[in-house]
């Protein structure tokens, strides 16, 4: 069974305190735009670099098959700040994908 973008973030939201998702949706469409991700800058101060920066960049995009992109900097990556944009419109939308990244960045990238 697939999960759904919903029951994804509130299921994160619960397991973690230091990292946090929020999903914004165009009204009337139930299709997500934004998702915003908060996390502890202290917790990862020694995490932070530009390769991890593009890293998380290139890997959204190619993940997502095109559908999601980084749109802070990495000025706002290194003080705890990401927010990633979601063409939901797209013909190759799939919510799986967008879990899928999610998944990647709270439970592998960082």
């Amino acid at each position: 069974m697939r999960q759904t973008l919903d029951n994804f973030v509130l299921t994160s939201n619960k397991a973690r305190n230091h990292f946090i998702f929020s999903v914004q949706e165009a009204p009337a469409t139930g299709r997500p735009t934004t998702v915003e991700i908060r996390y502890s800058a202290a917790k990862y101060q020694d995490f932070f670099s530009t390769d991890k920066w593009v890293l998380l960049r290139d890997v959204v995009e190619a993940k997502s098959h095109g559908t999601m992109y980084v749109a802070t900097d990495e000025y706002l990556f290194e003080r705890g700040i990401i927010e990633i944009k979601i063409a939901s419109m797209n013909h190759n939308y799939q919510e799986r994908l967008v879990v899928g990244v999610l998944r990647w960045i709270s439970e592998e990238f960082f």
